[in-house]
């Protein structure tokens, strides 16, 4: 992590980059974990980790020899959730939807090359897919990231679709697939996806544009569990519904 820029702080750069590593594997990490996926040198991880758990963001799992966020992790990031009126107006849609289908339901918001989940309610089906508040996809294969793309202005649109493939053909990926998903969401209002992001799981979008930021309502779906038709005559009529009755309210 190397940066000729002055006004750069590295140290402040490396905690960060602490915490993401801790937040994206949602499991205690030791400080050879750490070091290992961060590429930080092992008595920085050490320093690093000292100093969290002084602060009070990070704490002993069980094992005690591995490290886990406390609670007051939330406290950076609740601040940008509860500035976001969409998920208080979208909060009854989403029970709603979750209900008729039994189905996990996401409200979703763009991240970079990502779509982060802002709130999540899980469906009562025992094969319903789990996601959790913070959890994140690439634009590239998810239903919401394609339905995110699909509800931006044109400019926008073309240029992130840019990046996207050319992340897409740095890391081998079928830029052909992510055209032809792209192109019939922004055809149909819809995005499907099945089994592109992850084998076994697919998942149906609807972008919609709040304030002016886009953002997707989604379901993700056990490929192994629910047919194509079971999405047609089920899930899309729900997904179509719930999407109507949030535009109506904002």
């Amino acid at each position: 992590m190397s940066h000729e820029d002055r006004q750069f702080v590295e140290a402040f750069a490396r905690g960060i980059l602490l915490f993401e590593v801790l937040s994206k594997h949602r499991k205690p990490m030791s400080n050879g974990d750490l070091a290992r996926h961060t590429s930080l040198p092992p008595s920085t991880v050490s320093r690093l980790t000292y100093t969290a758990m002084k602060l009070g963001y990070l704490r002993h799992a069980d094992t005690g020899r591995a490290y886990e966020l406390t609670p007051k992790s939330l406290n950076l990031g609740y601040s940008v959730l509860s500035g976001m009126a969409l998920i208080n107006r979208a909060t009854p849609v989403l029970k709603a939807m979750a209900e008729k289908t039994s189905q996990t339901v996401a409200l979703c918001v763009r991240d970079g090359l990502h779509v982060t989940f802002v709130h999540v309610v899980a469906g009562t089906d025992l094969l319903a897919v789990r996601f959790a508040v913070g959890g994140r996809m690439p634009i590239a294969t998810s239903a919401a990231g394609h339905a995110i793309l699909a509800a931006l202005p044109e400019k926008d649109r073309r240029n992130l679709a840019n990046r996207v493939r050319a992340e897409l053909k740095q890391h081998e990926g079928n830029i052909d697939v992510f055209n032809a998903q792209l192109q019939q969401c922004i055809q149909e209002g819809v995005a499907s996806a099945r089994d592109s992001w992850r084998r076994g799981i697919g998942g149906i979008a609807m972008g919609i544009s709040a304030e002016g930021k886009p953002a997707a309502i989604t379901i993700p779906f056990s490929t192994g569990s629910i047919s194509d038709a079971q999405v047609q005559e089920v899930l899309l009529p729900v997904l179509r519904q719930g999407v109507s009755d949030l535009l109506r309210d904002l």
